[in-house]
């Protein structure tokens, strides 16, 4: 019954978009504002069909038996609706949808709404043709489900996924308001305002769901870091880059009416460069963790969907090439400042794109295999966003349009920051940490000095200075925990001591290893204490096996010593022994914090009144 309706919804949808565009629905007396509010809700449907479908575990759809097992609790029967190529592109055409029906109330063009749709149509189709989630099979009381794959059964993936897709897709708003802007020439302020509303929209989803993910991949994985350059997370972070960039430029386009351009085509780029990473995840063309190992052939249905907005791009882009040179503005001043950390911000996200893709043209056109790892990543994309950070201490104290600086005092926040560095340069000997020091302080520095000056200014001026703040406070914590971490692995042996000594002096123990069953899976837990001095912290790391694919796991267990954490995985467990790989992740939760701190900042500057 659930994939009847579910098929019956795509279809009725497919015919209303098809009634509006032909602009029959005067001759079935419906309005064009009821003809869209039908579509909109017509592609939500599905989505929900199918969390119902996997909610009461309906082995009539095959897709329900492919991505659940009957005594998954209740909890990951639910995450299982986007755990599934076909489910989550079923979500994106539920958010296409839902973010159409949320624009609708506040702007009602058909011509823009028309491009909402038209992109919603190309999806439904691809699911239709080649993915559909709704495939009916014979029931049977002998099914059971497979399973959804047991490293996403996770608290962060049911977050996660849909949380990164909120910020993919709040990206459509601004690509169809940069296209109709482009079309019409018409370049009102108003449309700008909601283009920089949907994209810190966008840019707050984006930035929660990639720490969400960077958090999974770290608790989840037992990698034992929060970033590895996985293809899948680079190409979360192009979107974001760019997007990052076009918030900045559109508040210049806002200010003074400058780098509209510039602005709406960060906005069309930044979109493609969203549903391009839904191309490479789902067409089986890079290895990750995360990708969905799928037939190549349903990448070829994405890639005409890509090839459609960048040609729209494309065209665009060359009729309004003569305009670019519109823009003039002092040098030393705010809008020459955004414009550089634009450039860097575009720099860095081609950087992270060509480290991604380069592997695949080698195997394609070379016939030979690459490898592009942390090294190049760590060198060529560091080196762009260091001027950016500079640029983020010193953008916000330069006037608009003027030659002139608020604060003349540049040099002595530089050389304060040069000074800071040499003595933690001395202190800690490490040259990352007191070049990250660098980076980073004079942020800090003129934070503190603009907070007790502007104690009393609004949302706006908070949500900017937390904004830069929190990155200068991730910059230090991240390189501090990546210098001065301390990774050892153990040995305990059957009938060995049970007791074991850190490079720190911290004593291990090995307390207890306990196997304990479950609805869907086996646990066999190893418990761990670490005695430092006075104070005692239990670990305990499990392995999982887990029904009915038989699928083991790696959990990792953690336990938090102030801004500082103990990370321990079990290597292997023998009848005999037991190997446990155990690091210590220095200031990891400070990054954490400053992560949070970023979101937090973003959410203000969406509610900020003025």
């Amino acid at each position: 019954m659930i994939s009847l309706l579910g098929n019956f919804s795509l279809y009725l949808t497919l015919f209303f978009i098809i009634i509006f565009y032909l602009g029959w629905g005067k001759k079935i007396f419906l309005k064009d504002q009821i003809l869209l509010n039908l579509i909109y809700i017509g592609g939500i449907v599905p989505f929900i069909l199918l969390i119902i479908g996997f909610t009461i575990s309906d082995f009539s759809i095959l897709n329900v038996i492919q991505n659940s097992y009957i005594d998954d609790p209740l909890f990951f029967k639910i995450t299982s609706a986007w755990g599934s190529h076909e489910g989550s592109i079923l979500l994106w055409i539920f958010l296409i949808n839902f973010f159409g029906f949320i624009f609708l109330k506040s702007n009602n063009n058909f011509q823009i709404h028309k491009q909402i749709v038209f992109i919603s149509s190309l999806f439904i189709l691809y699911l239709l043709l080649s993915s559909n989630p709704f495939v009916h099979v014979k029931n049977s009381s002998e099914i059971v489900g497979l399973g959804l794959n047991p490293i996403l059964q996770h608290i962060l993936f049911v977050i996660h996924p849909p949380t990164l897709f909120l910020g993919y897709i709040g990206l459509i708003i601004p690509f169809v308001l940069a296209s109709h802007i482009l079309v019409t020439k018409d370049f009102s302020q108003n449309l700008y305002k909601q283009m920089l509303f949907w994209s810190k929209i966008s840019w707050f989803f984006l930035t929660f769901g990639i720490v969400l993910g960077s958090y999974w991949a770290y608790s989840e994985l037992g990698w034992g870091g929060w970033w590895f350059w996985d293809p899948v997370e680079n190409i979360s972070l192009i979107p974001w880059l760019l997007n990052t960039a076009l918030i900045h430029s559109l508040q210049v386009s806002i200010k003074n009416d400058q780098l509209k351009l510039w602005s709406l085509n960060l906005a069309l780029y930044s979109f493609i460069a969203a549903v391009f990473g839904t191309f490479l995840v789902r067409s089986n063309l890079i290895v990750s963790v995360h990708s969905f190992a799928t037939d190549p052939l349903r990448g070829l249905f994405l890639i005409v969907i890509i090839g459609y907005l960048f040609l729209v791009t494309i065209k665009l882009n060359i009729k309004s090439a003569l305009h670019f040179n519109q823009d003039t503005f002092s040098l030393i001043s705010k809008e020459s400042f955004l414009l550089l950390n634009n450039i860097f911000f575009i720099a860095s996200a081609l950087t992270v794109f060509i480290g991604t893709i380069y592997p695949l043209f080698s195997e394609l056109f070379f016939e030979s295999s690459v490898s592009i790892g942390a090294p190049y990543y760590n060198f060529a994309f560091n080196i762009l966003m260091a001027p950016i950070i500079l640029l983020m201490a010193f953008a916000p104290q330069v006037s608009w349009n003027k030659n002139e600086n608020k604060n003349n005092k540049v040099w002595i926040t530089i050389v304060l920051a040069g000074a800071i560095s040499i003595i933690c340069f001395f202190y800690f000997a490490n040259i990352y940490f007191a070049i990250a020091i660098f980076i980073a302080s004079p942020i800090i520095i003129q934070s503190l000095i603009v907070i007790f000056k502007s104690f009393n200014k609004d949302l706006r001026f908070y949500s900017q200075w937390l904004a830069h703040l929190s990155i200068a406070i991730f910059i230090i914590a991240a390189v501090y925990t990546e210098q001065f971490d301390q990774e050892e692995n153990f040995v305990f042996e059957k009938n060995g001591s049970s007791q074991l000594l850190m490079s720190n002096k911290s004593d291990v123990y090995l307390k207890n290893i306990k196997d304990t069953s479950y609805s869907n899976f086996q646990e066999i837990l190893v418990e761990l204490s670490i005695v430092n001095g006075d104070d005692e912290y239990i670990l305990s790391p499990s392995k999982n096996i887990y029904q009915p694919s038989g699928q083991v796991t790696n959990e990792v267990s953690t336990v938090n010593q102030w801004l500082h954490q103990y990370y321990a995985t079990i290597s292997s467990i023998e009848s005999d022994r037991v190997a446990i790989n155990l690091v210590y992740k220095p200031m990891i939760n400070l990054l954490w914090i400053s992560a949070i701190m970023l979101v937090f900042s973003i959410f203000l500057s969406i509610i900020k009144r003025r």
